[in-house]
């Protein structure tokens, strides 16, 4: 009986490997000159990382890439599935800096149910329209009224730091909850026009939901039992997502047909037409913008606004509160630069804490501006970007075969040494173009991607860092409690976050 099972086992394993050899045998010999890590038949390099937690995955493939890449490339094979992690900037320019590589590799795939074809996703010319369509709401005009609301949201933020100060004065507390709620509600105010009060209402169905969300993502990444959608579909985590994607949906879907029907009184009525321009006498939403917009002369689904809408909402939200807390983290640990962003901030927004930020102010601080840079380059929210690539091609003498997900990273980008001297080191100045002699390829920093396919928000998230900075140092001295010596321990999922919050002490500032 056993023997019996065992030939049966045995064939087909052999089939099984026949079948991977003849369906793989291009990709494998056109790639075999590739740096990889031993790998196995079948699972390729995935058993180097199975039992590993969230933590370690990224130092595996650090290590990887130290050891085994060629060229600064790295070849990994999970199961049938090819990647490859290219740090060549010659590379990188080719992938990124034209519309050959448009399609995102299929770790955004999570993002679907949610974002559906939004701009982060969508490619081809869905992609090309709608990114046309959806620059003008970026423009300065733009990004001038919504420093108001960076303004008032980064005020209730003060309000909430302060109680949270006065509960935990000794112990100190964990910023990133506060910061993410705040940029949760400049999120959806700037995209929807509304609040959802997730300061002053944390357990609110839509704050609960976005949570969810987040829960999801993360899990899905470094599950492989919630990786497959077969296995997927069957669990209690699927369950909760499709509620979650109920509320996030139905709330969205509320903000635009009342936004649509105000947008048809206002256009039955006697008003100018020029206050309905972009940028004009009234305040406009993203979402206002998308209402008034024509692709082919035609307007936008409610659909298709969802989308974008959604998609605004998921890339403004936690990549800007990652960012703002590794600012804090960073300047808590450089006093001196901390010292020198406070003494710029009062230079240019006075003593008095009461004066509101403003568009034009905030591009005066120039100093901050090195730091948030500099933060970014450490610790870039995005800490992996990934596109598919579907027919064959050849990169700078490297034969890609169709199918490939070709990975590149920030992260690791911006902590080599033969890039940034003394890489490990928070140097704001290494960003004044004034003062710095190093001269900085366009391809090796790239918290905001690069090329067609760059952040279109960029602007708007450093506003908002520095608004949000700008007040909460001018009320008070950050102090980092923790482990100075020891840098934080990173996970790189979607966002990059710390295995265990930052916390901080937070001291009346006296100016």
């Amino acid at each position: 009986m056993f023997l019996v099972l065992g030939l049966i086992l045995a064939s087909a394993l052999f089939v099984g490997l026949l079948v991977y050899q003849l369906k793989f045998k291009h990709s494998i010999e056109v790639t075999r000159d590739l740096g990889s890590a031993p790998s196995l038949p079948l699972v390729g390099h995935g058993y180097h990382f199975l039992g590993l937690e969230p933590h370690e995955l990224i130092l595996k493939v650090r290590g990887f890439m130290d050891t085994y890449a060629k060229d600064h490339t790295l070849k990994v094979w999970l199961g049938p599935e090819l990647n490859m992690l290219m740090g060549n900037l010659k590379d990188v320019e080719v992938i990124l800096g034209t519309l050959r590589f448009n399609d995102k590799a299929g770790e955004y795939k999570a993002l679907e149910p949610w974002l559906k074809e939004g701009l982060l996703i969508s490619r081809g010319r869905k992609w090309h329209k709608r990114r046309k369509i959806i620059t003008p709401a970026f423009h300065f005009k733009i990004l001038y009224q919504f420093v108001d609301i960076f303004e008032r949201e980064s005020r209730v933020l003060l309000k909430n730091l302060e109680r949270e100060r006065l509960k935990n004065d000794k112990a100190g507390f964990n910023l990133y909850d506060w910061v993410n709620l705040c940029t949760m509600d400049t999120i959806c105010e700037t995209a929807m026009g509304v609040s959802t009060n997730a300061q002053t209402n944390a357990d609110s169905d839509y704050v609960r939901a976005v949570k969810t969300i987040s829960m999801v993502l993360h899990k899905r990444m470094f599950n492989i039992f919630y990786r497959l959608d077969l296995t997927y579909k069957l669990t209690p985590l699927a369950i909760a997502e499709r509620r979650a994607l109920k509320v996030l949906h139905n709330f969205t879907e509320k903000i635009i047909v009342q936004r649509r029907q105000e947008l048809l009184r206002a256009n039955s009525s006697t008003q100018s037409s020029d206050d309905v321009d972009v940028g004009a006498k009234r305040k406009m939403a993203f979402l206002d913008i998308l209402l008034q917009s024509k692709i082919d002369d035609k307007p936008l689904t409610n659909a298709d606004i969802r989308e974008e809408v959604d998609t605004f909402m998921f890339e403004g939200h936690d990549t800007t509160s990652s960012a703002i807390m590794f600012l804090f983290y960073n300047i808590a640990l450089y006093p001196e630069c901390q010292r020198k962003c406070v003494e710029e901030i009062v230079s240019v927004l006075g003593n008095d804490r009461e004066t509101p930020v403003t568009y034009d102010l905030l591009n005066s601080l120039n100093y901050l501006d090195l730091c948030i840079k500099e933060t970014l380059r450490m610790y870039p929210s995005v800490p992996l970007l990934g596109r598919k690539v579907l027919q064959e091609c050849e990169i700078n003498g490297k034969i890609i075969p169709a199918g490939t997900n070709i990975g590149i990273s920030p992260l690791l980008l911006g902590r080599r040494e033969d890039i940034f001297s003394e890489a490990n080191t928070f140097k704001p100045e290494r960003f004044d173009v004034v003062t710095s002699a190093e001269k900085l390829n366009p391809y090796a920093y790239i918290p905001f991607s690069a090329g067609p396919r760059n952040c279109i928000g960029q602007k708007f998230a450093v506003l908002e860092i520095k608004a949000i900075a700008a007040n909460v140092l001018r009320h008070y001295e950050v102090e980092f409690v923790g482990n100075t010596e020891e840098p934080p321990v990173l996970i790189a999922e979607l966002i990059l976050r710390t295995k265990d919050p930052l916390m901080f002490k937070l001291k009346e500032r006296v100016l």
